[in-house]
């Protein structure tokens, strides 16, 4: 009788170790997640940064000289406004179809 009773208290004791390492298991899983999902934030915030560094940098800095004026040349008058002739896109004709063929399977 003394023996069931012990192997019941050590059964009980097993289960909670069970359910222990099981609490563990899922905390450590529910960190991992957590820990993956910042560090995949900072990594594509990182990458975000620099690439837009690496395009800042590439600009040129300095603003192309601009084009030297004779003062000789006379100031030419404003231009007339162009204007273009724009034709529409001529719609296809619909195909008529014809009545469907009857094909008879023997």
């Amino acid at each position: 009788m003394k023996y069931l009773l012990n192997a019941a208290a050590h059964g009980t004791q097993n289960l909670r170790l069970y359910n222990n390492l099981l609490n563990a298991y899922a905390v450590g899983g529910i960190f991992s997640l957590l820990f993956l999902f910042v560090l995949c934030f900072v990594c594509i915030h990182i990458l975000k940064c620099a690439k837009i560094g690496f395009l800042h940098n590439k600009k040129p800095t300095e603003p192309p000289p601009p084009p030297k004026e004779d003062a000789k040349k006379a100031p030419t008058p404003p231009q007339e406004p162009i204007y273009y002739i724009v034709e529409r896109k001529r719609m296809r004709a619909k195909p008529k179809y014809g009545e469907p063929k009857q094909i008879q399977f023997k």
